[in-house]
């Protein structure tokens, strides 16, 4: 059964590539040497390429997650590119990385990738439980990718959907008690990987740091009071950029603050007709915020 899902899933990649009229992974490395630099899709101008490519010790191509998001920052532009230039994007992306058999090995690693999201794409997932359709998706994975890819590109999303599905599980147990729930989620929640727990508490811990600097506002706490309370839970080099942006949001509202009562005197002016109160609050916009300032500035007080 395994092989004859294997050969159903490489007959539809090279029917996918014939399609494409992509030239094999070895014919796409040897040409690609020769062909110009491919300009940036134009969502992407201006923008910091994601991912990587690497090799192991030995000088095996290294399947993981950063290989992944280089894949999908190219694929990210279909729609402004074709398929066949998304793919010189991404040859020109890896060779920039890799040579020789880790480049062969990460173009060809590319086709299967690009033909298992077109198959997922065509592929019912809705109906049943969360955790059905994650077999059934993850079942499709292993119709073009190996084991070893498949834990290489998305070990860390798959811990995470178990994760999910999980606390879905204890969330929906009618026969626990509140504090059995409680213990059963926080027992989950140690479980993750360091990494992946510290992503999860990171939005709550500023929501949590929210909440306690509106309390201390209500008690009258100051600034050193309030700094402390940062430090204590965010650390202290987070606390000093957030006194800074203090600092900096203050200064930015003294200066609307004073041109919303200057614009005031100017449209209470008498004698003045709308075209030249317009451009009295345009020049006094100008001297006091630059062209990035003004812009800042409608967000504050809308343009009269």
């Amino acid at each position: 059964m395994r092989r004859a899902w294997m050969a159903w899933g490489c007959a539809l990649l090279l029917g996918v590539l014939a399609w494409l009229g992509w030239p094999a992974a070895d014919d796409a490395a040897a040409q690609a040497g020769g062909t110009a630099p491919l300009a940036a899709a134009p969502s992407q101008r201006g923008t910091q390429a994601d991912g990587r490519a690497g090799v192991e010790a030995g000088g095996a191509l290294r399947v993981d997650a950063e290989l992944r998001r280089l894949f999908d920052y190219q694929l990210a532009a279909l729609g402004e590119r074709d398929l066949s230039a998304v793919r010189k994007a991404v040859q020109q992306a890896l060779q920039s990385q890799l040579s020789g058999a880790a480049l062969r090995q990460a173009l060809e690693l590319f086709d299967r990738y690009v033909a298992y999201r077109r198959a997922l794409s065509e592929t019912k997932l809705a109906g049943g439980s969360a955790a059905e359709g994650l077999q059934r998706m993850r079942a499709l994975r292993l119709q073009f990718l190996s084991a070893q890819e498949v834990t290489g590109l998305f070990g860390s999303e798959d811990v995470y959907d178990d994760f999910t599905v999980k606390r879905l599980r204890i969330m929906a147990d009618a026969g626990l008690s509140a504090a059995q729930r409680a213990a059963q989620l926080k027992a989950l929640e140690a479980g993750l990987p360091a990494e992946l727990r510290a992503a999860r508490q990171e939005p709550i811990k500023h929501l949590a740091l929210a909440e306690a600097e509106e309390a201390l506002k209500k008690q009258g706490g100051g600034e050193q009071e309030l700094y402390a309370l940062r430090a204590g839970m965010v650390g202290q080099a987070a606390a000093d950029r957030l006194s800074q942006l203090d600092r900096e949001q203050a200064q930015w509202q003294s200066r609307v603050d004073a041109y919303r009562r200057d614009a005031q005197r100017v449209q209470a002016t008498p004698g003045l007709d709308a075209a030249r109160r317009d451009q009295a609050l345009a020049d006094l916009r100008a001297r006091r915020f630059n062209a990035r300032e003004q812009l800042r500035l409608e967000a504050f007080i809308p343009p009269q």
